[in-house]
Protein backbone atom coordinates (compact mmCIF):
# COMPACT_ATOMS: atom_id res chain seq x y z
CA UNK A 1 0.00 0.00 0.00
CA UNK A 2 1.33 3.46 -0.86
CA UNK A 3 0.35 6.97 -1.78
CA UNK A 4 -1.35 6.97 -5.14
CA UNK A 5 1.26 8.21 -7.61
CA UNK A 6 -0.56 7.08 -10.75
CA UNK A 7 0.51 8.79 -13.94
CA UNK A 8 -3.14 9.75 -14.33
CA UNK A 9 -4.84 10.42 -11.00
CA UNK A 10 -7.41 7.69 -10.42
CA UNK A 11 -10.23 10.17 -9.88
CA UNK A 12 -9.69 11.72 -13.31
CA UNK A 13 -10.69 8.37 -14.86
CA UNK A 14 -14.02 8.23 -13.05
CA UNK A 15 -16.96 9.87 -14.88
CA UNK A 16 -18.52 11.27 -11.69
CA UNK A 17 -15.35 13.29 -11.01
CA UNK A 18 -15.11 14.72 -14.53
CA UNK A 19 -16.24 18.14 -13.34
CA UNK A 20 -13.28 18.63 -11.00
CA UNK A 21 -10.71 21.25 -11.94
CA UNK A 22 -6.98 20.61 -12.09
CA UNK A 23 -6.42 21.98 -8.59
CA UNK A 24 -9.08 19.72 -7.13
CA UNK A 25 -7.77 16.70 -9.04
CA UNK A 26 -4.25 17.42 -7.84
CA UNK A 27 -5.54 17.28 -4.28
CA UNK A 28 -6.33 13.62 -4.85
CA UNK A 29 -2.59 12.92 -4.89
CA UNK A 30 -2.60 13.62 -1.16
CA UNK A 31 -5.72 11.69 -0.20
CA UNK A 32 -5.74 8.66 -2.49
CA UNK A 33 -4.04 5.46 -1.42
CA UNK A 34 -3.41 2.67 -3.92
CA UNK A 35 -3.17 -1.02 -3.14
CA UNK A 36 -2.02 -3.86 -5.40
CA UNK A 37 -3.99 -7.11 -5.36
CA UNK A 38 -3.11 -10.48 -6.83
CA UNK A 39 -5.56 -12.55 -8.84
CA UNK A 40 -8.28 -13.88 -6.54
CA UNK A 41 -7.29 -11.72 -3.56
CA UNK A 42 -10.14 -10.23 -1.54
CA UNK A 43 -10.32 -6.42 -1.41
CA UNK A 44 -12.97 -6.46 1.30
CA UNK A 45 -15.44 -8.97 2.69
CA UNK A 46 -19.21 -8.97 3.04
CA UNK A 47 -20.28 -7.72 6.46
CA UNK A 48 -17.18 -5.62 7.13
CA UNK A 49 -17.56 -1.92 7.98
CA UNK A 50 -17.51 0.43 4.99
CA UNK A 51 -14.52 2.72 5.49
CA UNK A 52 -13.58 4.07 2.06
CA UNK A 53 -14.76 4.73 -1.47
CA UNK A 54 -12.83 2.53 -3.91
CA UNK A 55 -11.84 3.14 -7.54
CA UNK A 56 -10.55 0.49 -9.94
CA UNK A 57 -7.26 1.83 -11.30
CA UNK A 58 -6.13 -1.18 -13.36
CA UNK A 59 -7.44 -4.72 -13.68
CA UNK A 60 -10.94 -5.94 -12.85
CA UNK A 61 -12.98 -6.44 -9.70
CA UNK A 62 -15.78 -8.91 -9.00
CA UNK A 63 -18.53 -7.98 -6.55
CA UNK A 64 -20.38 -10.96 -5.09
CA UNK A 65 -22.63 -11.93 -2.21
CA UNK A 66 -22.49 -15.14 -0.21
CA UNK A 67 -25.60 -16.76 1.25
CA UNK A 68 -25.69 -18.18 4.80
CA UNK A 69 -25.35 -21.61 3.15
CA UNK A 70 -22.11 -20.52 1.48
CA UNK A 71 -23.47 -20.15 -2.07
CA UNK A 72 -21.82 -17.36 -4.07
CA UNK A 73 -23.74 -15.05 -6.41
CA UNK A 74 -21.78 -12.80 -8.76
CA UNK A 75 -23.47 -9.39 -8.89
CA UNK A 76 -21.27 -7.12 -10.95
CA UNK A 77 -17.92 -6.94 -12.74
CA UNK A 78 -15.98 -3.67 -12.55
CA UNK A 79 -13.44 -2.20 -14.97
CA UNK A 80 -10.87 0.61 -14.67
CA UNK A 81 -12.61 3.87 -13.76
CA UNK A 82 -15.52 2.17 -11.97
CA UNK A 83 -16.09 2.99 -8.32
CA UNK A 84 -17.49 0.77 -5.57
CA UNK A 85 -18.03 0.74 -1.83
CA UNK A 86 -20.23 3.82 -2.29
CA UNK A 87 -22.32 2.92 0.77
CA UNK A 88 -19.63 4.67 2.77
CA UNK A 89 -20.96 8.00 1.47
CA UNK A 90 -24.36 7.77 3.09
CA UNK A 91 -24.16 6.15 6.52
CA UNK A 92 -22.14 4.03 8.89
CA UNK A 93 -22.99 0.61 7.54
CA UNK A 94 -21.63 -2.83 6.82
CA UNK A 95 -20.86 -3.87 3.27
CA UNK A 96 -23.48 -6.01 1.55
CA UNK A 97 -20.99 -7.64 -0.82
CA UNK A 98 -17.44 -8.91 -1.06
CA UNK A 99 -14.97 -7.56 -3.64
CA UNK A 100 -12.30 -9.72 -5.28
CA UNK A 101 -9.53 -8.95 -7.77
CA UNK A 102 -9.73 -10.64 -11.16
CA UNK A 103 -6.11 -10.79 -12.24
CA UNK A 104 -3.47 -8.33 -11.01
CA UNK A 105 -5.43 -5.25 -9.94
CA UNK A 106 -4.76 -1.81 -8.48
CA UNK A 107 -7.44 -0.15 -6.37
CA UNK A 108 -7.36 3.46 -5.17
CA UNK A 109 -9.18 4.37 -1.97
CA UNK A 110 -10.60 7.61 -0.64
CA UNK A 111 -11.21 7.77 3.10
CA UNK A 112 -14.87 8.15 4.12
CA UNK A 113 -14.43 11.63 5.58
CA UNK A 114 -12.51 12.87 2.56
CA UNK A 115 -15.11 11.46 0.17
CA UNK A 116 -17.94 13.09 2.10
CA UNK A 117 -16.08 16.41 2.06
CA UNK A 118 -15.71 16.20 -1.74
CA UNK A 119 -19.48 15.73 -2.10
CA UNK A 120 -20.27 18.62 0.21
CA UNK A 121 -18.00 20.97 -1.73
CA UNK A 122 -19.11 19.74 -5.17
CA UNK A 123 -22.91 19.43 -5.52
CA UNK A 124 -22.52 18.46 -9.19
CA UNK A 125 -20.50 15.42 -8.15
CA UNK A 126 -23.13 14.48 -5.55
CA UNK A 127 -25.72 14.62 -8.32
CA UNK A 128 -23.57 12.39 -10.55
CA UNK A 129 -23.21 9.85 -7.74
CA UNK A 130 -27.00 9.71 -7.40
CA UNK A 131 -27.36 9.38 -11.19
CA UNK A 132 -24.81 6.55 -11.27
CA UNK A 133 -26.56 4.72 -8.45
CA UNK A 134 -29.86 5.09 -10.30
CA UNK A 135 -28.22 3.60 -13.41
CA UNK A 136 -27.00 0.66 -11.36
CA UNK A 137 -30.53 0.13 -10.05
CA UNK A 138 -31.85 0.05 -13.62
CA UNK A 139 -29.11 -2.40 -14.58
CA UNK A 140 -29.98 -4.60 -11.61
CA UNK A 141 -33.63 -4.58 -12.67
CA UNK A 142 -32.61 -5.50 -16.22
CA UNK A 143 -30.51 -8.38 -14.86
CA UNK A 144 -33.48 -9.65 -12.85
CA UNK A 145 -35.64 -9.46 -15.98
CA UNK A 146 -32.97 -11.30 -17.97
CA UNK A 147 -32.71 -14.12 -15.44
CA UNK A 148 -36.47 -14.39 -15.01
CA UNK A 149 -37.78 -14.18 -18.57
CA UNK A 150 -35.01 -15.18 -20.98
CA UNK A 151 -33.92 -18.67 -21.98
CA UNK A 152 -30.53 -19.96 -20.90
CA UNK A 153 -29.26 -19.55 -24.46
CA UNK A 154 -30.44 -15.92 -24.57
CA UNK A 155 -28.66 -15.19 -21.29
CA UNK A 156 -25.36 -16.46 -22.70
CA UNK A 157 -25.79 -14.59 -25.98
CA UNK A 158 -26.60 -11.37 -24.10
CA UNK A 159 -23.48 -11.80 -21.97
CA UNK A 160 -21.25 -12.38 -25.01
CA UNK A 161 -22.68 -9.42 -26.93
CA UNK A 162 -22.31 -7.15 -23.90
CA UNK A 163 -18.65 -8.16 -23.60
CA UNK A 164 -18.19 -7.48 -27.33
CA UNK A 165 -19.65 -3.98 -26.94
CA UNK A 166 -17.54 -3.31 -23.86
CA UNK A 167 -14.29 -4.51 -25.46
CA UNK A 168 -14.96 -3.27 -29.01
CA UNK A 169 -13.92 -6.52 -30.65
CA UNK A 170 -15.40 -9.78 -31.96
CA UNK A 171 -12.56 -11.56 -30.14
CA UNK A 172 -13.46 -11.16 -26.49
CA UNK A 173 -11.69 -11.83 -23.22
CA UNK A 174 -13.85 -13.71 -20.72
CA UNK A 175 -13.61 -12.07 -17.28
CA UNK A 176 -14.43 -15.26 -15.37
CA UNK A 177 -13.94 -19.00 -15.78
CA UNK A 178 -16.91 -21.07 -16.94
CA UNK A 179 -18.13 -21.66 -13.41
CA UNK A 180 -18.10 -17.93 -12.73
CA UNK A 181 -19.87 -17.11 -16.00
CA UNK A 182 -22.50 -19.77 -15.24
CA UNK A 183 -23.03 -18.15 -11.84
CA UNK A 184 -23.34 -14.70 -13.42
CA UNK A 185 -26.02 -15.95 -15.83
CA UNK A 186 -27.93 -17.93 -13.20
CA UNK A 187 -27.09 -21.35 -14.63
CA UNK A 188 -25.45 -24.55 -13.51
CA UNK A 189 -21.99 -25.20 -14.89
CA UNK A 190 -23.26 -28.24 -16.79
CA UNK A 191 -26.09 -26.33 -18.47
CA UNK A 192 -23.83 -23.38 -19.29
CA UNK A 193 -21.21 -25.63 -20.88
CA UNK A 194 -23.87 -27.48 -22.88
CA UNK A 195 -25.34 -24.25 -24.29
CA UNK A 196 -21.88 -22.91 -25.18
CA UNK A 197 -21.17 -26.18 -27.02
CA UNK A 198 -24.43 -25.80 -28.96
CA UNK A 199 -23.46 -22.29 -30.08
CA UNK A 200 -20.04 -23.61 -31.07
CA UNK A 201 -21.58 -26.48 -33.08
CA UNK A 202 -23.73 -23.95 -34.93
CA UNK A 203 -20.55 -22.11 -35.92
CA UNK A 204 -21.57 -18.94 -34.10
CA UNK A 205 -18.65 -18.87 -31.65
CA UNK A 206 -15.15 -20.31 -31.37
CA UNK A 207 -13.62 -20.70 -27.90
CA UNK A 208 -9.89 -19.91 -27.72
CA UNK A 209 -8.60 -21.63 -24.62
CA UNK A 210 -10.38 -20.99 -21.34
CA UNK A 211 -10.59 -17.21 -21.32
CA UNK A 212 -11.06 -16.06 -24.93
CA UNK A 213 -13.77 -16.45 -27.52
CA UNK A 214 -14.39 -15.35 -31.11
CA UNK A 215 -17.91 -14.33 -32.10
CA UNK A 216 -18.10 -15.62 -35.68
CA UNK A 217 -21.56 -14.36 -36.62
CA UNK A 218 -22.71 -11.38 -34.58
CA UNK A 219 -25.85 -10.85 -36.67
CA UNK A 220 -26.98 -14.42 -36.02
CA UNK A 221 -26.29 -14.05 -32.31
CA UNK A 222 -28.37 -10.87 -32.19
CA UNK A 223 -31.28 -12.71 -33.81
CA UNK A 224 -31.17 -15.25 -30.97
CA UNK A 225 -31.79 -12.63 -28.28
Amino acid sequence: MSECLCEHICASRVPIFSGLGQEELARFNDILVTTDYDDGELIYTQGSLALSLCIVNTGRVKLFATSPEGCEQVLRLLNPGDFFGEGVLFAEQNLATSAQALGPTKVCRIDKREAEDILRRNPDIAYRVIAELNLRLLQAEAQIELLGTRSTQQRIVTLLLNLREEQGSDEIDLPLNREGLANLTGMTLENFSRKVSELQQQGLITPLGRRKMILNDVSALIRLM
